[in-house]
């Protein structure tokens, strides 16, 4: 069960006038305001990372893991083994595995963790891991460290709260520049 950790540097928003708070072309409007310009700074997923991230053991037992999960008042436990995170465990591979094993309760943390582990480190834009959450169809990044270890976790729910909070500055300073709107 070695994970496969891909990590990928990210880039963020790039490119255009406003990325460096030049004023637009032909002279016209007004140069950004500092607060506009931080809008469009490269954001990466050390921005919305969480690091109080619920872990497991590999031998952590189903039942303790749920009981985690219920706790925290969270879908996943990340198992680690040295502080290396080898899988995750959804509650709804769970429930998913309680239809074909009802004892499922049972089994360790282990057995339920499938496939290669896909991580991420904290400079990963935030576009490169959407779309490697995309093109991979999950939903959560445990972010490691340049050793592996694990750091934190990013999630797709994190990840479009930014953005779209993101996007609300941005059309409020678009509503407030237009006359008709």
């Amino acid at each position: 069960m070695g994970g496969r950790q891909q990590q990928q540097a990210g880039s963020g928003i790039q490119g255009g006038p406003q990325a460096t708070g030049a004023r637009p072309a032909g002279g016209m409007g007004r140069a950004p305001s500092s607060r506009e310009r931080s809008l469009l700074r490269p954001v990466s997923v050390d921005d919305v990372v969480a690091e109080d991230v619920v872990t497991a053991e590999r031998d952590t037992p189903i039942r303790t893991a749920v009981a985690k999960m219920a706790e925290r008042d969270v879908g996943s436990v990340v198992v680690v083994e040295d502080d290396r995170p080898i899988g995750i465990l959804t509650d709804r591979k769970i429930a998913l595995t309680l239809e074909e094993n009802p004892n499922v309760a049972d089994e360790t943390a282990e057995e339920l963790i499938d496939g290669d582990l896909i991580s991420v480190d904290a400079s990963t834009s935030i576009f490169d891991a959407l779309q490697l959450m995309s093109d991979e169809t999950i939903r959560r990044l445990p972010v490691v460290d340049d050793e592996g270890r694990l750091r934190g976790i990013v999630t797709l729910d994190d990840a479009l709260v930014l953005l779209a909070s993101e996007l609300d500055k941005l059309a409020t300073t678009v509503e407030r520049q237009s006359p008709r709107l």
